[in-house]
C-alpha cells in the first residue's frame, strides 16, 4: 500500500469519527441560528436573513434558484433577481462560515440546500414530530404518552412562525399552519389535564389558547368549567361573558347553544349538586373527576350533558 493511499484512508477514518457541526435553528418566535454553539449573524442583512431562514424552513428538498428569485424578487427582470441572488447568497456563505468554517451551504445544479455533512436541529420539526407523537399515542389510548408528547411541543413552540419578521409574505401561510397546530394541540392538551383533574395547568394553558384564538368556544368552556371546579364560579361566568364579547365583535353572532347550556348550569345555586353530587370539598371534586369516567367525559367536550343533567 502506498504512503498516499494510506495517508487518504486515514483522513477518511478520521472523517468518519469526527462529530459533524451541529446547526441549531429557531424559527418560532424570534430567529436565530448557531452553528456548533456559534450564532450566526442574521441580523445584518436582511437578505442574508431571508434566504437563511427559507432554507431552514425547506431544508428537506433542494430548492430551485428560480423558486428563490420568484419568492424574494417577484417584480425584478430576470437578470437584475439573478444578481439580487447571487448577492444574498454570497451573503449567507460568509455568514455561515464565520460561524463554522465547514461548507454548510451547498449548490447542486440550479437548486441550493444544506449540505448533509452537518447535523441539525429545527425548533419547526421537533415541534411537529411532538404534535404528530402526541396524536398517535392520544388514539391508541396511551394517554400519559400523548400528555407527555403534547407538553413537548407547547415547550418548543415560542411563538409564531418568524415572528420578529412579521410582513414576510413567503412565511405567511407556513405562520398560520403552525398557529392551528399549536392551538389545536394545545387544546388536546388542556383537554387531558382536565380529565386528570389537572385544573391549575389546565387553566394558565387555556388562557394561552385563547389569548391566541378569542373565538375558541372550546377553549372559554374547557376555563368556564376549571374555574368552577377549584371554586372560582364568578370567573367561569365572566368566561363566558368574555367569549360572548369576542364572538359578537369578531362575528355578530352569540355563544352557542353548548356554551350557554354550560353558562345556565353554572348560574344555577345547585350546580355544584350536578356536577359533584357527593363531595364538597376541592379535593374530594378533583378525586371524582379523576375517578369517574362519566365526570371526565364531560370535561373533555360533552359539556351539554352537564345542562341536561339538571
Amino acid at each position: 500500500m502506498s504512503a498516499a493511499v494510506a495517508n487518504i484512508e486515514a483522513a477518511a477514518r478520521e472523517a468518519s469519527i469526527r462529530p459533524r457541526p451541529l446547526l441549531s435553528a429557531r424559527l418560532l418566535g424570534r430567529f436565530s441560528v448557531t452553528l456548533d454553539g456559534r450564532a450566526v449573524d442574521t441580523t445584518s442583512s436582511r437578505r442574508t436573513r431571508n434566504i437563511i431562514a427559507y432554507l431552514l424552513a425547506h431544508r428537506r428538498v433542494p430548492v430551485p434558484r428560480d423558486v428563490l428569485m420568484d419568492v424574494f424578487w417577484p417584480r425584478a427582470d430576470p437578470d437584475a433577481a439573478r444578481n439580487c441572488l447571487h448577492v444574498a447568497l454570497s451573503g449567507v456563505r460568509q455568514a455561515l462560515r464565520r460561524a463554522c468554517p465547514e461548507p454548510v451551504l451547498q449548490r447542486v445544479h440550479d437548486t441550493y440546500l444544506l449540505t448533509d455533512t452537518i447535523s441539525a436541529w429545527v425548533d419547526v420539526e421537533e415541534f411537529e414530530r411532538h404534535c404528530r407523537d402526541g396524536r398517535a399515542a392520544e388514539q391508541s389510548g396511551a394517554l400519559d404518552e400523548a400528555m407527555r408528547c403534547y407538553e413537548a411541543a407547547a415547550q418548543v413552540y415560542d411563538g409564531d412562525f418568524l415572528a420578529d419578521d412579521p410582513y414576510a409574505d413567503w412565511a405567511a401561510p407556513t405562520r398560520d399552519a403552525l398557529r392551528l397546530t399549536a392551538v389545536e394541540t394545545q387544546s388536546r392538551l388542556v383537554e387531558l389535564y382536565v380529565r386528570y383533574a389537572a385544573f391549575g395547568p389546565a387553566i394558565q394553558l387555556g388562557r394561552c389558547v385563547v389569548d391566541a384564538d378569542p373565538c375558541n368556544e372550546t377553549a372559554h368552556r374547557q376555563l368556564m368549567f376549571c374555574y368552577a371546579a377549584v371554586g372560582q364560579l364568578h370567573l367561569a361566568l365572566s368566561q363566558y361573558r368574555r367569549c360572548a364579547d369576542a364572538l359578537w365583535q369578531a362575528f355578530g353572532m352569540r355563544p352557542s347553544a353548548e356554551t350557554s347550556r354550560l353558562y345556565e348550569a353554572l348560574r344555577d345555586p345547585a350546580y355544584h349538586e350536578v356536577l359533584w353530587p357527593n363531595s364538597t370539598s376541592f379535593a374530594s371534586r378533583q378525586a371524582q373527576v379523576a375517578c369517574s369516567s362519566s365526570a371526565s367525559r364531560a370535561a373533555v367536550g360533552d359539556w351539554s350533558s352537564i345542562a341536561m343533567a339538571r
